[in-house]
Parts: C-alpha cells; sequence; structure tokens
C-alpha cells in the first residue's frame, strides 16, 4: 500500500506573498520618505515578480506524478529518474523537481509534469511560449532578448529565443492544411461585406541555397497572398495574410489561397470575388485557371507603369512630352470606359510610325494581352478595387521589414518560421493560432483514481 503523508504543498508559496505583504508595506514607507520614486517602482516590479515565480513552482509541483509506477491507458509507466529542471516562465526562470518515466525498455521517456502542462518544448511555459514567439515574428531574437531584458521579468537568451520559431514552425508545417483551414472556419467575414479581392505577389529575399563560402547567398522570390473584405462602399474591413519561402510556382501559396477562399465563399456566397495582381503569367494563369470565379485586374499602378515606360520610348527619356503625354493617357486609362482601348491605339499609332522601336513594341504586346483586365472605370463606378496595394505592403511588412534586414540570409526552414506566425499577427489570428499550437504539447497523462502520490519534498 502506498504511504501518503498529508502536507500543506502551498505553505512556501503563502509564505511568499505574506513576505510581498510586508514587502509592499515597506515600500510605502519609503515613498512617505520621498525616496526615488523610478527605483521604489523597479523594486516593487521585482518583489511582485518574485512572489510569483513562486507561486509558479509550486503550482507546476501539482502537475507532477511522483510514484515508481503508475497505469494510465492500459500502459504501465515506470519512474526511471527524478530531478531538478529549469523552466521559462513570464515571471522568469523557475526550478522544479519533477519525475520522468517509461512505458517500455529503452523507449521514449515521459515527464508528467511538462505533458500535463503543455509546456512547450520542454522549456516555456504556454505564456512564456506564446510572448517569444509573438515578439520574435516582429524583431530579431538579438532585439527581443534586450526587450524582454529592459521590460520584463522573463529574460530567455537569443539562442532560445532563435530555435523555438523552428521548432513551432516543424509541428506547424507537419500540420498545416488542417490547421489553415482551421483558421479558416475562425475568420470572420465582417456583416457588412460585400466583395473580396484576392491577390498574391512575390518579392526577393536573400538564401543560403548553393552556397560555396560562407559570405555566398543567392537572392529567390518568397511570396505573400491576401484575401481582402470590402464594403459596397469600397472601403477595406480588413484581410487575411499568408506569406512562403521561396517555392516553385508558389505552390502552397497557391493552395493556401485556393482552400481560403473556398472555405470564405461557402460562408458568405454571395461575396462579389476580385482578383488583383500584376502582369506576372503566372500569376494569371493561377487566378484564371484555378480560381476561375470573379472578375480580373490588372494592377492599375503597374499598368501606369507601362504606360510611362512606353511614353519615353515614343518621345525620349526626359523629354517633358513623355511626362504630359502619360498624364493624359493615364486619366483616360483610369476614368475612360474606353481607357485601355484608347490607349492602345495611341500606342500602335504611334509604333507603325517608328517600327523600330523595339521597347514601344513591348508595351503595345502588354496592354494588347492585358486589356480584358483593365476595365478600370467600370470597376471605379461600382467601388471595386483597382490595385492589389494590399499584397504589396504585405511583401514590404511581412517579408521586408523583418526577413531582408542587413547581413540576413535564410533556408526556408527558419525563414517559413517567421512568415507563417508574422503573417498571423498582420492577420490579427496569432490569438486562435496558439490555441491551436498550444495542443501540440498539451496531454494528460495522470494517476488512476485509487494512486495517491507522494508529496513534494
Amino acid at each position: 500500500m502506498s504511504l501518503y503523508h498529508a502536507i500543506d504543498i502551498n505553505s512556501n508559496a503563502i509564505s511568499s506573498l505574506h513576505h510581498l505583504g510586508q514587502q509592499v508595506n515597506e515600500f510605502r514607507e519609503r515613498s512617505r520618505a520621498r525616496g526615488s520614486f523610478a527605483t521604489l517602482e523597479q523594486d516593487l516590479h521585482e518583489a511582485f515578480a518574485e512572489a510569483e515565480r513562486a507561486c509558479l513552482e509550486h503550482l507546476l509541483e501539482d502537475y507532477d506524478i511522483n510514484v515508481e509506477t503508475f497505469g494510465c491507458d492500459d500502459k504501465t509507466y515506470r519512474r526511471v529518474s527524478r530531478s531538478p529542471k529549469r523552466y521559462m516562465t513570464v515571471a522568469g526562470a523557475i526550478t522544479v523537481e519533477r519525475s520522468l518515466y517509461r512505458h517500455t525498455r529503452n523507449g521514449e521517456t515521459y515527464c508528467p509534469l511538462e505533458l500535463n502542462t503543455g509546456l512547450v518544448e520542454q522549456f516555456w511555459t504556454p505564456q512564456a511560449a506564446k510572448q517569444a514567439i509573438h515578439l520574435v515574428s516582429l524583431v530579431t531574437p538579438a532585439e527581443a532578448e534586450t526587450v524582454f531584458k529592459e521590460f520584463g521579468h522573463m529574460q530567455p537568451s537569443k539562442s532560445s529565443l532563435d530555435r523555438l520559431p523552428k521548432q513551432l514552425s516543424e509541428k506547424w508545417e507537419a500540420q498545416r492544411a488542417s490547421l489553415d483551414a482551421q483558421l479558416c472556419e475562425q475568420l470572420e467575414v465582417p456583416d457588412e461585406a460585400a466583395m473580396l479581392s484576392v491577390s498574391l505577389d512575390g518579392v526577393l529575399v536573400p538564401t543560403r541555397y548553393t552556397r560555396v563560402l560562407p559570405s555566398d547567398s543567392r537572392w529567390a522570390e518568397a511570396s505573400c497572398g491576401t484575401l481582402s473584405f470590402y464594403d459596397n462602399e469600397g472601403e477595406m474591413l480588413g484581410t487575411r495574410y499568408f506569406s512562403r519561402m521561396p517555392e516553385h510556382k508558389k505552390r502552397t501559396l497557391k493552395s493556401q489561397l485556393t482552400q481560403a477562399l473556398e472555405q470564405v465563399l461557402a460562408k458568405r456566397p454571395s461575396l462579389a470575388v476580385i482578383k488583383v495582381a500584376d502582369g506576372a503569367k503566372d500569376n494569371w494563369t493561377y487566378l484564371e485557371e484555378t480560381l476561375p470565379q470573379g472578375e480580373c485586374v490588372l494592377d492599375f499602378y503597374h499598368a501606369s507603369e507601362h504606360l510611362f515606360a512606353a511614353m519615353e520610348a515614343i518621345h525620349g527619356k526626359g523629354d517633358p512630352r513623355a511626362t504630359t503625354q502619360y498624364a493624359k493617357y493615364r486619366t483616360l486609362l483610369r476614368d475612360d470606359e474606353q481607357g485601355v482601348d484608347k490607349v492602345l491605339r495611341h500606342l500602335r499609332y504611334q509604333r507603325r510610325k517608328t517600327p523600330n522601336k523595339k521597347a514601344l513594341k513591348a508595351e503595345v504586346t502588354y496592354f494588347s494581352r492585358q486589356r480584358h483586365r483593365c476595365h478600370y472605370a467600370q470597376l471605379k463606378a461600382e467601388n471595386k478595387p483597382i490595385g492589389s496595394g494590399v499584397v504589396e505592403a504585405a511583401c514590404k511588412s511581412i517579408v521586408q521589414l523583418r526577413i531582408k534586414r542587413s547581413g540576413q540570409r535564410w533556408d526556408d526552414e527558419g525563414g517559413q518560421a517567421i512568415l507563417t506566425f508574422r503573417s498571423l499577427v498582420k492577420s490579427n489570428q496569432f490569438d486562435q493560432a496558439w490555441e491551436l499550437v498550444k495542443d501540440f504539447y498539451q496531454q494528460d497523462l495522470q494517476l488512476p483514481k485509487n494512486v495517491v502520490k507522494f508529496p513534494a519534498k
């Protein structure tokens, strides 16, 4: 028969709280003496954190199992060791004694304390890991280390902060399709939404592929995709962002966009779909063949760039006539219902006059191929988007600001670890995603009801 000696396992925690009360009274006396308030505030902050750590240590001990053997789910677990372990909490590092078990000889080792509490990667409490991955998705691990040290009690190392997103991303990618589906199911479609814009674009990032020397790098195209909701007045109501490291023909990004669009339209089939992108052939092959539903729109600002290039090809770079004609035909292209046809007539006329200008020929070909995507006046009258500024902004804010910093080079795993969670933060779905992440680690490894554990020493 197992022996159990009653003991108040929270007595040390209660003692810590009592000590905190005494410290608060001391701080009040210091305030009356008009001591330095900045120092007083910092000392008070530290005192509360110390008490919080003491409480967390004893709360964690409640989740441990300390018996020689126990049965759970038709398996017999035998204790193989018991030793102290350091964990990172939101209040700072704590040390807790815990037991390790195996249910087969030389098999996997289980820690009931870590499984029952859902400790992340055998080191982080769930809330600590959530704060760490959120911050590292915004700034570098070195910067995050400095921020935590300056503003919080949790002081993880740069190396710990660097490992965490990669560890989480490995598990996320293994279940990505299912997790994306769950997040899309939770995505709220605004009640006033009348239109849904789909866009995708690419941005070059420095990679570590095919390195010969440590300083060598190669640039490859990462990708971003967006689903943006608009009301009848053309006001944007919200956006779901996706971003991926370089991949052939953006395969994963396209599958994410397709899945998300299908799920959103299943909820709200009345939404008008507008597909907006620049002139890249691969983008339109996907948007028109894989996503046949909806109107196709060539990004007006890319069209404007090509129009300016055409005018410079006609009049010469730096010629004031190029600027004047560009302004005239840009307005026609945007506001006239026959704008694209008038632009094409003018360019073809100029092409006949100067048949040897290859640059002009290229722009005539461009507008001829994009003609059916350039009905800007009609789209504007219906308050529909005519630009891909949302996805281009995503390329900057999600990818460039974090992935293209000085001296950075990325492999797929490291870069994707950042982009996945950064996209979720930008989409305001990070909290929902974290609830799914917690399931990676939370298990229930408990004693049967008729077995009691030894008290903690």
